[in-house]
């Protein structure tokens, strides 16, 4: 049963593009006092200003997405500068920790070629981690083009290479995607890291399974997509993110959706979410 006051985890994710469509979601953010994710890939310098004035004291949870097409975890010792800069601004937000990806594209599955991926991304993740604990900033990697064993394999790798500090960010929608196993799989996944120490943040959106459509849950409904598939088993969408609220209550909760369609998509779920059986007061 999902508590009232879980239902105070689930925020917004929007980029610095348009300040006129970033505006209200942000205000929405600061009524509730939800979470607020900031995707760092655009640089509009009005949006950024903006964000500056209104978070960085404003008591929300706050996290940054780094720029993951120039910022992954491959090779990233090598863009010091710009890791920097984006550390920096993240910081100046009053951002707890960042996002990335391990790499803007898929990497090879081939076994013979697995030690060598590992490598490059332990090197990027130390590089990555030191330098955001310099700013104060913990490091969540994003579940993005491979599969639930090659996530396993990575955290297991950095756990045995020493490297403390390492979290992850679940994307449903990529789950469904570029993932052969169920979301139960996923969600014993997040459980043992959870166990072991590590934070976790979560990405909703849905999709057809076919491409990664950052669909809002009404346009979902209205297209059939938020029954029970192979992927989420018994649970329909929003049993499904019921479930995620009551295994992981601390964990921010994001939906990645258009900016315009933010507020009422937030709106929607909770709703469905609290008609599956009445929260409970905390």
């Amino acid at each position: 049963m999902v508590r009232t006051g879980q239902m105070q985890r689930f925020g917004f994710k929007i980029v610095e593009r348009d300040r006129d469509e970033i505006e209200p979601v942000v205000e929405r953010a600061q009524e509730l006092g939800c979470p607020l994710e900031v995707g760092l890939y655009y640089g509009d310098d009005r949006v950024r200003r903006h964000l500056l004035e209104q978070l960085p004291h404003g008591g929300l949870p706050v996290v940054v997405h780094l720029d993951h097409r120039r910022l992954s975890l491959f090779r990233q010792e090598s863009r010091e500068a710009p890791l920097r800069e984006q550390l920096d601004l993240a910081a100046r937000l009053g951002a707890g920790y960042v996002i990335t990806h391990v790499s803007p594209y898929p990497m090879t599955p081939r076994p013979e070629r697995r030690a060598e991926v590992l490598e490059r991304l332990l090197t990027g993740l130390a590089f990555t981690l030191r330098l955001g604990a310099d700013y104060g900033l913990g490091v969540h990697i994003e579940n993005t083009y491979h599969d639930l064993v090659f996530y396993r394999g990575l955290f297991q790798a950095a756990a045995d290479a020493g490297l403390e500090g390492a979290h992850i960010c679940f994307d449903l929608g990529h789950g469904k995607v570029w993932s052969t196993q169920g979301l139960g799989d996923w969600l014993g996944f997040l459980a043992d890291l959870d166990q072991a120490g590590a934070r976790i943040h979560f990405h909703l959106h849905a999709n057809g399974g076919l491409n990664d459509d950052h669909l809002a849950f009404p346009a979902a409904d209205r297209l059939g997509l938020t029954g029970p598939d192979a992927y989420t088993g018994p649970w329909d969408s929003y049993q499904a993110m019921a479930e995620i609220a009551a295994r992981f209550p601390a964990s921010i909760k994001v939906f990645e959706v258009p900016a315009g369609e933010a507020i009422a998509n937030r709106d929607h779920v909770l709703g469905r979410i609290a008609a599956l059986a009445t929260p409970v007061t905390d």
